[in-house]
C-alpha cells in the first residue's frame, strides 16, 4: 500500500471510528443519566485511537514515555512559554498541540547553531579516520569515539528567547498528557539559522557594443 492510500485509509478509518464511539458514548450517557459534551467528545476520540491501534494502521505508544517535544515558541510570559507543538501521534489529543513550559532555576537553555559546513566536514573526516584507525586487542574492548556534531551550543538566558523560534523542551518525567511542565533542558534553533546562506547575485553580462 503507497503512503498516499495508507495516509487516506487511517483518515477514513479515524472518522468512522471516532463516529462510532461518540454515538456509544452518548448513549451511554443518556442512559446513565449523565450529560455529554467534552466527556462524549474524548470518549469518541479515545474509541477511534483503540481501534486504530487494534487494526495496526497506528503503532502502539500509549505506554511509551515522551521526556521530549518540540515546537514554536507562540508567547512568553514571565517564566512560562507557550509552544505549539507538533503531534507526538496522528491522534493525539488536540488540547495537548499547545503546551505550557515553566522555566525554573534548574532549566539550561542552549542556543544552537549550525556550523560552519567545511568546519563540520574537517571534523567528520577526522571521526572517521580515529574509527579507521582503532585497533582493538583480543578480548579488550573499543575506545568511544565520539561523532562530531553539527551545532554549536550555547548557554543563553530566557530572556534570550524569541517568539517564532523552534524549541526542543526536555523535562524529567513523562510529559506525554502533560498540559504544563517544566523543563529541565530547552534547546533553540531558528528558521533563519537553518536556512541555507543566500549566494551573492550574479554579475551581469559586460553590455554589447552596437552594430555599426
Amino acid at each position: 500500500m503507497t503512503n498516499k492510500k495508507l495516509i487516506v485509509t487511517i483518515l477514513i478509518v479515524a472518522v468512522v471510528c471516532f463516529v462510532l464511539g461518540f454515538l456509544a458514548s452518548s448513549q451511554f450517557n443518556t442512559t446513565q443519566g449523565i450529560l455529554g459534551g467534552k466527556n462524549t467528545f474524548q470518549a469518541g476520540w479515545e474509541a477511534a485511537k483503540a481501534r486504530l491501534t487494534e487494526t495496526g494502521l497506528m503503532p502502539m505508544a500509549a505506554n511509551i514515555e515522551t521526556k521530549t517535544v518540540s515546537g514554536e515558541i507562540k508567547e512568553i510570559n514571565g517564566n512560562k512559554i507557550s509552544l505549539k507543538i507538533r503531534p507526538l501521534e496522528p491522534l493525539a489529543d488536540p488540547e495537548l498541540d499547545n503546551r505550557v513550559v515553566i522555566v525554573d532555576d534548574n532549566t539550561k537553555i542552549y542556543q544552537l547553531d549550525p556550523k560552519d559546513p567545511k568546519v563540520y566536514q574537517k571534523e567528520l573526516e577526522d571521526f572517521n579516520k580515529k574509527m579507521r584507525e582503532q585497533t582493538v586487542q583480543p578480548g579488550a574492548l573499543p575506545q568511544p569515539v565520539t561523532p562530531p556534531e553539527y551545532f554549536t551550543k550555547k548557554q543563553v538566558n530566557l530572556a534570550d528567547l524569541k517568539i517564532g523560534q523552534q524549541a526542543t523542551i526536555t523535562a524529567d518525567k513523562d510529559i506525554k498528557n502533560s498540559k504544563e511542565f517544566t523543563a529541565i533542558e530547552i534547546s533553540l534553533t531558528s528558521t533563519t539559522s537553518l536556512a541555507p546562506a543566500t549566494p551573492p547575485p550574479a554579475t551581469p553580462p559586460p553590455a554589447t557594443p552596437p552594430v555599426q
